[in-house]
């Protein structure tokens, strides 16, 4: 596949083919300039949308409200997180959103990838090495060329126009994780603990995503097991 994509769609994951893997990924846009990413197999009922208003929000879709109200509670309202197209980080470029791959939260098996939506054409991104993560951010740019980080590895893997001289892309690459495995596993405590004193007891192949902020006000979602190594470990030994 040649890279960056330019047309209406990307479909990416994580991983090693052989391997473990992330789940897959879509990025799209459309005629009117709205940009979107989804999960295109167990995470299908949120997608990321980024209107050309400025209004932009992480949230459930139409279909799953429809099929399960109960997703929208008593507020019938779909969204996560709402929020405005924030600032420029340089000129004519605004970081919109990140997706976190982390290599220790890679868990599609390749038995799982053997039919369906993994036969289509995708980008699969090599994991980095140990203490790094993958970081797929979101650009909306205005007459700017493909970009690339400054110092670590990466690629643009889309280049997509959305009208007035501007264009999504979204840019793998490197980063250090920092304490952002501390930081999920306690986020994991509490999704196990909650989950538990629901009468939900959650597997080794039980996995949550969330929706959160970095420093710098942008959002991103990041996916991990919700039943962490050392935990599993402690539950089989002791029945």
């Amino acid at each position: 596949m040649n890279l960056p994509v330019t047309q209406r769609e990307l479909r990416f994951a994580v991983g090693h083919p052989e391997g473990l893997t992330s789940n897959s990924w879509r990025m799209w846009a459309t005629d009117k300039g709205d940009v979107y990413l989804a999960c295109r197999d167990s995470f299908t009922d949120a997608k990321v949308s980024l209107h050309t208003s400025g209004r932009w929000r992480v949230g459930f879709t139409t279909e799953a409200v429809k099929k399960r109200p109960a997703l929208a509670g008593s507020s019938r309202n779909r969204a996560w997180n709402v929020w405005d197209e924030p600032p420029p980080v340089q000129p004519n470029v605004v970081r919109a959103f990140h997706l976190v791959f982390l290599t220790s939260e890679l868990a599609v098996r390749p038995e799982q990838r053997a039919t369906g939506i993994w036969k289509k054409p995708m980008v699969l991104i090599e994991p980095p090495p140990a203490g790094k993560m993958v970081l797929a951010t979101l650009f909306i740019t205005r007459d700017q060329p493909p970009l690339r980080h400054e110092s670590e590895p990466s690629q643009c893997l889309a280049f997509l126009e959305i009208g007035n001289g501007r264009h999504a892309q979204l840019v793998a690459h490197g980063e250090s994780e920092g304490d952002l495995p501390e930081w999920l596993a306690l986020r994991m405590a509490e999704t196990h603990a909650k989950a538990v004193a629901a009468g939900v007891r959650p597997t080794a192949d039980t996995y949550a995503y969330f929706c959160a902020e970095k420093g710098d006000a942008t959002r991103f979602i990041i996916g991990a097991r919700v039943l962490r190594p050392n935990a599993a470990a402690a539950k089989e030994e002791t029945g």
